[in-house]
């Protein structure tokens, strides 16, 4: 509350942030960013990395636990710290949003797409790395069908890449998601 006789001026000026209060939240929406590029990062990589959520969690544990203390604070006796004080919930929100549609895993696929049509049409299994994707196996299956199993988390998760030429639909189930990419590719995560 303002004291009797002071202007709202000097209220403003002597309740703006310090410098360390700034510097401090800088630190953490920076901390925040990294951790939320590196998950968006995986996302592309591997489609789909949602092993990947708890480590981003832990990583963001310290960053968001800075970051509420120091709103606390703000809240209390600052004006103004709302410029810095939305960074953080921006970065975590953008991130889970654009996992959650699959943006970076679908920007992943644009990326090697090309590629992958070339090793499709000849489905060597001694590949290992395409583009931005390494692969622990590569199969080909009848009517020219051919299935990439990603290396990551293998042999903890299955997931990869299927080529179908025939354009035939796969449905999810309980046990395994299906992504349609185009015609012919389909993301999968049994």
């Amino acid at each position: 509350m303002r004291g009797i006789g002071v202007s709202t001026r000097e209220w403003r000026e002597r309740h703006k942030a310090p410098v360390a209060w700034n510097v401090t939240m800088v630190v953490a929406a920076v901390a925040t960013a990294l951790c939320c590029a590196r998950k968006i990062w995986a996302d592309v990589t591997v489609f789909e990395d949602d092993e990947f959520w708890l480590t981003v969690g832990l990583l963001l544990v310290i960053p968001v636990a800075v970051w509420l203390a120091l709103i606390v604070v703000a809240c209390l006796r600052y004006t103004g710290w709302w410029r810095l004080g939305l960074l953080v919930p921006v970065f975590v929100a953008v991130t889970v949003a654009l996992a959650g549609f699959s943006v970076p895993g679908r920007i992943g696929w644009l990326v090697t797409r090309s590629e992958m049509n070339q090793a499709a049409a000849v489905c060597d299994e001694r590949e290992s790395a395409i583009g931005i994707y390494k692969f622990h196996r590569i199969e080909s299956e009848p009517d020219k069908e051919c299935e990439f199993y990603l290396s990551r988390y293998y042999p903890g998760v299955r997931s990869g890449f299927i080529y179908l030429p025939s354009g035939r639909d796969l449905v999810s189930t309980i046990d395994s998601k299906y992504i349609r990419l185009d015609d012919s590719w389909y993301y999968f995560r049994a």
